[in-house]
């Protein structure tokens, strides 16, 4: 039996993919899919791994995660994809599905991408009698309809050779539609998992934009627009608005990117097919990306040919229909060669009046408005500097207190928090280095560095949290000044909720009021008197005023400006920035 078992455990480490004679086809089979992370034994690497368990012995998935048994080939430290351990069950002959990690803010989730219209199936193996009331569950479509609102797990169930009780999410089918299905702790946010599925069959790459760089006014246009592509373009493609002759001279365009529609569930593949110097090669650029812009490069762009790109979910390129791949093609001609000889002897004359005048006029109103434009830029660099010189202050300040925490736990002899700890201040202070020399972030990106700060810091004081993104624009799209909120959240960790262990709670609320973006931390602290200037108010939220007076001088048609209210139990420093959200 414990032979038996071990064997089971191991195959949980493979895709277990039935291909035909000729190797081009994988099933799903009759098991489930559950997620979760593993490290290489062999070079120590933390990898996203995909546990698959028979649908006869669901509990088997248990044993996945239990490192003290010892399985051949398997990694170390396996966890799940997080505490409620969900798992999915599509059609056992579902063939050549498509699955892809998709992430929601500092969590994974995965997608599948379904060909046939078959049920998928959800289970929550984490949730049991004495939880599963903490926990609820949403359905939503294309990213924007919630078509099942938050609601109670739907029931425990005892199928698949369960041996104990599991929550079961439900069985879902929606042909021709993308669905998210989500599950969350109603008690902790950051406890929270789900799983894209996608049943729509056309999965046609769709282009947005072509951009070239090299030529035109600005040094790149829309190879999309007739008005700037130089009449290169002759015709496009009725169905997918690409370019169907799209002819330009060597040298003329040094590289080109190509945009599309998001695609987070569906991978790519790009090959391009080179006809040149008699010579038809094809290449293939790109294997899997999950990215909206993929870069021609120069070297595809240097010899006079024919080209072809061709775009399609990530596969075989023999497995699709024609229907199914963007195609885009280019020609590069030989540079013309300008003759000048011919009439440089008629146009000198009125080339050299037309220079004398230009020059005049250009003297004449340098004279006029050199000195204020000098004046402008030097009081700008100035403030730009003293931006940089407190953003320099406010990092190092974020690391001290990061190292005590560390050896605090190191003198607790907490090993598993330390590595934890470690690894998320590792990653903050990768995100710190790297925006040290930027001025703006995107507020994503933001968030993502205060979530990862906060899970360090819960780890050490043991309180709670919540990121709440109210805006309807999404947070990749708004760009805030770089580490903005680090020091008011790190003031409200320190000096509001630290001593309040597991009863005390920052809530972090993002909302806009008209084009005014509005970004609140709050705590349940015990308060302070922010009129007088002394220490216990905070090194950062002093350096963070003195930050916003100079953006309000850096930033004349915005207003920087920050509100605190506090009580003997609440705490609230809210920053409103002016016309900083377009109304589009």
């Amino acid at each position: 039996m414990k032979r038996t078992l071990l064997l089971l455990l191991l195959l949980l480490f493979f895709k277990t993919w039935a291909q035909d004679q000729q190797g081009n086809d994988y099933f799903f089979g009759e098991n489930f899919h559950f997620h979760g992370f593993s490290t290489d034994k062999r070079m120590m690497i933390r990898n996203n791994v995909e546990y698959v368990t028979s649908a006869k012995y669901i509990w088997h998935v248990y044993g996945s995660f239990d490192n003290k048994v010892k399985v051949p080939g398997s990694g170390l430290n396996n966890v799940p994809n997080s505490p409620i351990l969900l798992g999915i069950k599509l059609s056992p002959k579902l063939k050549n599905y498509f699955t892809a990690p998709v992430q929601n803010i500092s969590k994974l989730y995965y997608s599948y991408i379904v060909p046939d219209s078959s049920d998928a199936i959800i289970v929550a193996m984490g949730i049991n009698k004495d939880n599963y009331k903490d926990y609820v569950y949403r359905v939503v479509e294309h990213d924007s309809i919630e078509l099942v609102p938050w609601s109670p797990i739907p029931k425990l169930s005892m199928e698949y050779g369960a041996k104990i009780p599991y929550g079961a999410v439900g069985t879902f089918n929606y042909p021709g539609k993308q669905i998210l299905v989500e599950v969350r702790n109603k008690k902790n946010y950051g406890i929270r998992d789900g799983y894209i599925i996608d049943w729509r069959k056309n999965n046609r790459p769709v282009l947005k934009q072509l951009i070239a760089r090299g030529s035109g006014k600005y040094g790149y246009f829309n190879v999309l627009n007739d008005s700037l592509n130089k009449g290169q373009v002759q015709s496009y493609d009725t169905d997918t608005g690409v370019p169907v002759r799209w002819t330009f001279q060597k040298d003329s365009i040094t590289e080109f990117d190509l945009e599309f529609d998001k695609h987070e569930t569906v991978p790519y593949s790009i090959h391009l097919i080179k006809n040149s110097n008699g010579q038809v090669d094809t290449l293939r650029l790109e294997w899997w990306t999950q990215l909206d812009k993929f870069t021609i490069s120069n070297q595809y762009l240097n010899e006079v040919g024919q080209y072809e790109l061709l775009v399609h979910k990530t596969g075989d390129l023999s497995e699709y229909k024609d229907s199914e791949i963007l195609r885009i093609s280019y020609r590069i001609v030989p540079t013309a060669i300008k003759t000048t000889q011919a009439v440089w002897p008629i146009i000198w004359p009125y080339l050299l009046a037309s220079s004398i005048m230009v020059c005049a006029g250009f003297f004449m109103m340098r004279s006029r408005s050199r000195r204020k434009m000098k004046q402008v830029q030097q009081q700008k660099q100035a403030v730009t500097l003293q931006i940089k010189n407190i953003q320099a202050q406010l990092n190092p300040h974020f690391m001290f207190n990061a190292i005590n925490s560390i050896q605090n736990l190191i003198q607790k002899n907490d090993l598993i928090g330390t590595n934890h700890y470690l690894s998320k201040f590792a990653s903050v202070t990768r995100a710190t280095l790297e925006n040290a020399e930027k001025e703006m972030n995107p507020l994503s990106e933001e968030l993502q560095l205060l979530d990862d700060y906060l899970q360090m810091e819960q780890l050490r004081f043991g309180f709670h949290y919540q990121i709440e993104n109210k805006i309807s624009v999404h947070a990749d799209l708004i760009e805030i000044p770089t580490m903005l909120l680090q020091p008011i959240v790190e003031n409200a960790v320190k000096h509001g909720i630290a001593i309040l262990g597991n009863t005390g709670m920052i809530n972090i609320i993002i909302d806009q009021l008209g084009q005014t973006l509005r970004i609140c931390v709050e705590d349940n602290g015990a308060g302070f008197d922010y009129t007088v200037d002394n220490n216990e108010s905070g090194y950062g939220l002093r350096l963070s005023k003195e930050r916003l007076n100079l953006l309000n001088k850096l930033y004349p048609e915005n207003t920087f400006h920050i509100e605190i209210k506090t009580t003997n139990n609440k705490t609230q420093v809210c920053i409103l920035i002016s016309n900083w959200i377009s109304k589009n």
